[in-house]
């Protein structure tokens, strides 16, 4: 878990960021926690989740957090977060794949406008060039 809360900061770094310089600094940090967690997944022995074959804990925690950086990533950074980031970690691109299809994440999501409202009230002040939001 500790290696995941470090996600998680590093990823509201890159929303709070006020200047690009800022989000490009941050997102090498954001980089850098995500490939820890694909070296804990490339560890496993089976199956596509932390502990294997079994949905655990881990999972439930971690997707709101994938499907936000699915949604906020685009649209504040202008990061693709597939394209641009997963897509350089085999492991955790599965990983979070498996996550995202569950039909129980999928049934629980939270609408896109509601996560982008709360990242306008409480995170965001800098909109990247080439993003497609808005402030």
């Amino acid at each position: 878990m500790e290696k995941w809360q470090r996600v998680t900061d590093t990823y509201y770094d890159v929303l709070r960021a006020t200047s690009e310089k800022d989000v490009e600094r941050h997102r090498h940090s954001f980089m850098q926690s995500l490939e820890a967690i694909n070296n804990l997944l490339q560890q496993r022995s089976d199956g596509d989740y932390l502990l294997g074959s079994n949905f655990s804990y881990a999972e439930c925690i971690s997707a709101p957090w994938i499907q936000r950086f699915y949604v906020t990533l685009p649209y504040f950074r202008g990061i693709d977060f597939q394209e641009e980031i997963l897509n350089n970690f085999d492991c955790l691109s599965i990983w979070m794949g498996e996550i995202c299809n569950r039909p129980s994440c999928i049934d629980s999501r939270c609408p896109e406008e509601e996560m982008i409202a709360a990242c306008k009230r409480y995170y965001v002040s800098f909109l990247s060039p080439g993003a497609r939001g808005s402030l």
